[in-house]
């Protein structure tokens, strides 16, 4: 195959870890850039250590880049239009969490996606590693039998860390389209989907909004369509960080998390938790991913309807707090 080439739209914070990840790939070229901020574009363009035409929009990078796939790292609300302009023009797209900011978002998204066989990757880091598909494959085999409760939290200095790193754009809501849930929660709702494979039913929660325009502490119960309840927390206040998933079934249970707590299976009968046996994947990270569905024509490791769940659940969390009553899907 040639040489696969890649834009960027939008080139702060986050896209770095998604230019590491594709400058040490054989065969992958950073070819187009285009940020509103100059000082954002010299700065990437300096550590990217490449020739990259750079553009003054989305829509010319896109229709003149000559590219293969774009890496969308843009506010979110900005995030639905560039996704149908790339898919619209024939590219792969890979676009940083949340994908979109609402369940509508979501099925404009699946209705173009139809129409095309390009592939549609998110930024969704936990779904590459092993131990988070260690406890996939035990769910996936049903070793906890049926399902019947699950909870957990994500937390963390996020008011700080907005603040400290200069994305203040994620406390407007015209940009962030949401506050916590919406930002680092999407990581945490997108987990529970991925591995559990849950629908939503109900919804009701409670949001602290902490004096600013969006949400800081959401706490939300869900009703699942597969007779499953839970209970969950989403913090924007945290001395550090921690997050941590539970899965009950009928013969065990599972914790699983990222960072700060332990994880493990415990199954009935057994007087010891087993840590989760890794899962290694041959795929590392999300921009891996992007270049693997290039290549191969493969299907992205985050199913679509991930995606989908993770807006409709957002929205149904959002609705019921402002109605101050249960949502239901």
């Amino acid at each position: 195959m040639e040489e696969i080439r890649i834009g960027f739209i939008g080139c702060g914070g986050h896209s770095y870890a998604h230019l590491k990840n594709l400058k040490g790939m054989k065969g992958v070229k950073i070819a187009a850039v285009f940020d509103p901020r100059k000082e954002n574009v010299e700065k990437f363009v300096k550590e990217a250590g490449c020739n990259i035409d750079v553009y003054e929009s989305d829509v010319d990078l896109v229709k003149k880049g000559n590219l293969d796939g774009v890496v969308i790292n843009s506010p979110h609300t900005f995030h639905y239009p560039q996704i149908k302009l790339a898919l619209e023009n024939d590219l792969n797209v890979l676009v940083e969490k949340p994908a979109v900011v609402n369940y509508q978002e979501a099925q404009k998204v699946k209705k173009l996606l139809k129409k095309t066989t390009r592939a549609f990757v998110v930024g969704y880091q936990r779904h590459y590693m092993a131990s988070f598909l260690g406890a996939k494959k035990i769910l996936d085999q049903k070793k906890l039998g049926k399902l019947v409760f699950v909870s957990g939290y994500l937390a963390q200095d996020w008011i700080n860390i907005v603040r400290n790193t200069g994305r203040i754009w994620r406390f407007e809501p015209e940009f962030s389209g949401g506050g916590q849930l919406t930002d680092s929660g999407s990581h945490f709702v997108a987990m529970l989907f991925y591995l559990t494979g849950l629908t939503p039913s109900k919804v009701v929660s409670f949001i602290d909004y902490h004096g600013m325009k969006v949400d800081i502490n959401t706490a939300f119960i869900v009703n699942f369509k597969e007779k499953v309840i839970g209970s969950f927390g989403i913090l924007g206040i945290d001395p550090s960080f921690r997050e941590a998933l539970l899965i009950w079934g009928e013969k065990g249970v599972l914790k699983i998390s990222a960072v700060s707590e332990n994880s493990y299976v415990h199954y009935y009968g057994e007087k010891e938790q087993r840590p989760i046996p890794e899962v290694k994947s041959k795929i590392l990270s999300p921009a891996e991913d992007l270049v693997e569905c290039i290549k191969r024509k493969k299907q992205p490791q985050t199913p679509f309807e991930v995606i989908e769940k993770v807006a409709l659940l957002s929205d149904k969390i959002y609705q019921s707090f402002r109605e101050g009553k249960i949502a239901v899907v």
